[in-house]
């Protein structure tokens, strides 16, 4: 028996000004399957999320939900007839904590009666492997134990489709394997889960089928089984893909260290040395929480800590950014929304933000080389932007990320320190 279809998109377009975003494009998801969305960074894989949960109104086409056509772009009607989405981006509330985001966003009617509050918080909480207390307030977790929130949130709607937009950007091993466990179960309730990633190895582990977007139109859609890794990448960037990494040069035993680090100490860091050579990339890795996003954030001078740090041999003060700055160190943050963008500003003055004393004369930025440095970083970056004047927050969350690092790289660091640089970057572009 062919399983229902519970969601149903049907020639749906939406342009912006400058922009195609979608072209009639059609998408049917059943009851029970992983279908996974697939396409580069702008090719319209959150816009037509956006417009199936009410968020957004098409130009055109139809939006059905559990059989029953969504007539009109409001979320909550569409939150009601059974969908519920984990955004890229958090939507948690951060002032508030744990119970308090749960409870808020969940309405009574969807918990359960026969236990108290307390317990249903907690089995919420239980169920996607989070291990934090309910009564923190949101705004001091890390990314990925907000991404925990949100999508214990999500699951405590008890939706007909999950749409799941990068939902493991920001999770560790353990929590993705938890997620996973997690879409199998709800799955198997007969719950659809249409999953937005970047990352194919963990797409051909969960999908069931694949739909894959180009410039805002279907190029296909394809039993996981029955397609490869390449042959999609292929179908995602239009064009074969002979994907390397180019040759390590290796680290010379007489290379003289660009920046050395010696005994960086605070309330998680205990002694920490580093040298750093040119032309070297150095990975920092361990499970979340563990320190390493504490001892780059202590690099770059924005957590206090005591030791030594020296750039090209000269001495930099811990715990003053801009000097560290000013010395040729750049930081790169993990979450582009709160530390790393200007969101209301446009594409040009976040390119330009870093270097605005370059760019200036006498006071006033010159119009002719902000224009010059921000066209290079965006044909340089392959930036999907209509204009450099377009708001920032109007770009996909991987051009928003190219932008960032475009940002980072017109300052031209002696080191970048970058915390998940391709965090909602597409293949092709890493």
């Amino acid at each position: 028996m062919t399983a229902r279809a519970v969601l149903g998109l049907k020639g749906v377009s939406k342009t912006f000004p400058g922009v195609v975003a979608l072209e009639d494009v059609s998408l049917d998801v059943s009851e029970g399957e992983v279908h996974a969305l697939l396409g580069e960074n702008g090719a319209g894989k959150s816009t037509l999320m956006a417009i199936a949960a009410g968020a957004m109104a098409a130009n055109s086409g139809t939006v059905e939900i559990g059989g029953i056509p969504l007539d009109t772009a409001s979320p909550s009607r569409a939150q009601e007839l059974g969908i519920s989405v984990v955004y890229q981006h958090t939507s948690v509330l951060h002032e508030l904590t744990v119970a308090e985001n749960l409870l808020y966003c969940v309405p009574k009617e969807r918990r359960a009666a026969t236990i108290n509050t307390n317990q249903w918080i907690s089995e919420q909480l239980a169920l996607v492997g989070a291990v934090f207390d309910r009564r923190t307030r949101v705004g001091e977790l890390s990314v990925a134990e907000r991404q925990l929130v949100e999508i214990a949130k999500a699951l405590a709607l008890q939706p007909k489709v999950l749409v799941l937009d990068e939902p493991t950007e920001a999770l560790t091993a353990k929590e993705t394997e938890q997620l996973f466990i997690n879409i199998e179960r709800i799955t198997a309730l007969g719950t659809a889960v249409v999953y937005i990633s970047h990352r194919l190895p963990e797409v051909k582990r969960v999908a069931d089928r694949i739909t894959v977007l180009r410039d805002g139109r279907v190029r296909g859609t394809f039993l996981a089984d029955g397609i490869s890794e390449d042959e999609i990448l292929s179908l995602i960037i239009g064009r074969p893909v002979d994907h390397a990494f180019p040759e390590k040069s290796g680290r010379r035993s007489d290379s003289v260290p660009l920046l050395v680090a010696r005994k960086i100490t605070n309330g998680v860091l205990q002694g920490i040395d580093l040298e750093v050579v040119p032309g070297e990339v150095v990975g920092l890795a361990g499970v979340e929480g563990n320190g390493q996003r504490d001892f780059m954030r202590a690099l770059a001078g924005l957590v206090p800590a005591t030791g030594e740090i020296a750039i090209g041999g000269k001495q930099t003060a811990l715990g003053d950014p801009i000097s560290i700055q000013g010395a040729g160190i750049v930081y790169l943050p993990g979450d582009r929304h709160s530390e790393g963008l200007f969101m209301s500003l446009s594409v040009r003055e976040n390119i330009a933000a870093l270097v605005l004393d370059v760019l200036s004369r006498l006071g006033f930025v010159s119009p002719r080389r902000e224009g010059s440095l921000v066209a290079s970083q965006i044909a340089s970056l392959a930036i999907k932007t209509p204009s450099p004047e377009s708001r920032i927050a109007s770009l996909s969350g991987g051009n928003q990320q190219k932008v960032l690092f475009a940002r980072s790289l017109s300052r031209e660091p002696a080191v970048l320190l970058a915390d998940e640089p391709t965090r909602g970057v597409d293949a092709g572009a890493d």
